[in-house]
């Protein structure tokens, strides 16, 4: 009878001593379940699930990064670094790290987006465009709606032309951007604004109200008029505001057509208007079996140009012309590329291009009467060469660019590139 009392407490005692070595063997298993999802979830807002790059209304596949991103921090960015000789001056060679990129982008939710893009530009910082800036290029928060209509403001790209929007270096093939797209439609543009994006079928659109454009005296370069008169969201004056918008349709065999615009005021630093300027472009985009076509078109017309030529100008211009920074009235322009893909048929994934570009543009096809066109305003380039893609985002480029300038000298350039972006 003992024994079997012996053994009934031992068998009680045994259990309980169990129970709280199984309920502590359950928490430390949820200890770790929770530790394993506490370091998935930091995984996803460090490294966000993007696995393919792509555009994402109309910007570059790096900086679309924030935009697809369905949740948390992201971080991209691009670089080029240029060799260039050119035989027809002295010292005849650089090597220039010209640009290094980064993006940031948040997701505070599925559709609610920030996107931002900072500007390092040939290494360092001295003060300048041609010693270096540090440079805010687009900042904006960023709304989907629904794929017909989209919100954007902050500090937006304009959207004309085909480089401006799309301008990391990977996606297109000269060693630098066209002639054009950076003397009558210059980039990087921006500007603040607010406005509204989406696609409708086979059609995707952009429009936004912007600020406008300033004429101060003494900044002015004949060689890209509107470079000095757009304010890149700094400080901007905007009582005189503008508007500019694009047009896609998306056709078969990948082929892209559209038209762009942009209509601004322009106004003294008092803020007093001087005239409209109107730019109006067309743009076509053909990427099939191999090759890459691209075209752009654009036209210019102020109105007031003489006003604001006086504005740019000093005060001796009233009494001698050729002191005056001559606004033009009208500028105009194209230029037509075809890239083909040599290595299209064989098994390697790499990409070589070989591309010839032709530019024709006028940035004084017109003047204010009683002015003279500035020496060199009428310019052709012709443009050879080659870009060898080992990995898609990376390009490594060399080309031959020979520029015809009537009444002024023609240079010869031999450039090369190294490019990237992630």
């Amino acid at each position: 009878m003992k024994a079997k009392l012996l053994l009934g407490s031992l068998l009680v005692a045994g259990t309980a001593f169990a129970q709280p070595q199984d309920e502590l063997k359950k928490l430390r298993e949820e200890v770790e379940v929770l530790k394993e999802e506490i370091r998935r979830l930091k995984l996803e807002i460090s490294e966000p699930g993007i696995t393919e790059y792509k555009s994402y209304s109309g910007l570059g596949p790096a900086a679309s990064k924030a935009l697809l991103n369905p949740k948390g921090v992201s971080v991209g960015g691009y670089g080029e670094v240029h060799f260039i000789n050119s035989p027809d001056k002295k010292p005849n060679t650089t090597f220039d790290a010209k640009r290094l990129i980064m993006y940031f982008g948040y997701s505070f939710s599925e559709k609610l987006k920030f996107n931002s893009e900072i500007e390092w530009e040939h290494a360092f910082v001295e003060g300048g465009e041609e010693s270096g800036e540090v440079a805010v290029e687009f900042a904006f928060v960023d709304y989907r709606h629904s794929k017909a209509l989209g919100l954007r403001g902050g500090m937006v790209l304009i959207p004309v032309g085909i480089v401006n929007e799309l301008h990391e270096p990977p996606t297109f093939y000269t060693v630098d951007r066209p002639y054009l797209e950076r003397n009558i439609i210059p980039t990087t543009w921006r500007e603040n604004g607010f406005g509204v994006y989406g696609d409708i079928g086979m059609v995707s659109y952009r429009a936004y109200v912007i600020n406008g454009m300033r004429a101060k005296e003494g900044e002015y370069k004949s060689s890209a008029p509107l470079k000095k008169l757009k304010q890149d969201g700094s400080l901007a004056s905007a009582d005189r505001p503008g508007f500019t918008g694009r047009v896609d349709v998306n056709l078969p065999k990948n082929l892209k057509v559209g038209i762009s615009t942009f209509i601004s005021g322009v106004q003294d630093k008092k803020g007093k208007s001087l005239g409209t300027v109107s730019l109006f472009s067309s743009h076509l985009v053909w990427q099939y079996a191999g090759f890459d076509v691209r075209f752009v078109g654009v036209y210019t017309s102020t109105s007031g140009a003489d006003k604001i030529t006086k504005e740019l100008s000093p005060a001796s211009c009233e009494i001698d012309k050729s002191t005056c920074n001559v606004f033009p009235d009208k500028m105009q322009g194209f230029y037509l590329q075809v890239a083909y893909n040599v290595l299209r048929f064989t098994d390697s994934e790499q990409e070589l291009y070989l591309f010839g570009m032709y530019e024709n543009y006028d940035t004084h096809a017109s003047v204010p009467s009683g002015y003279s066109k500035p020496s060199g305003h009428k310019v052709s380039v012709y443009n050879f060469g080659l870009a060898y893609k080992p990995h898609p985002l990376i390009a490594l480029k060399a080309d031959y660019v020979k520029e015809n300038v009537e009444g002024g000298k023609d240079k010869n350039l031999y450039r090369a590139a190294i490019s990237w972006m992630f």
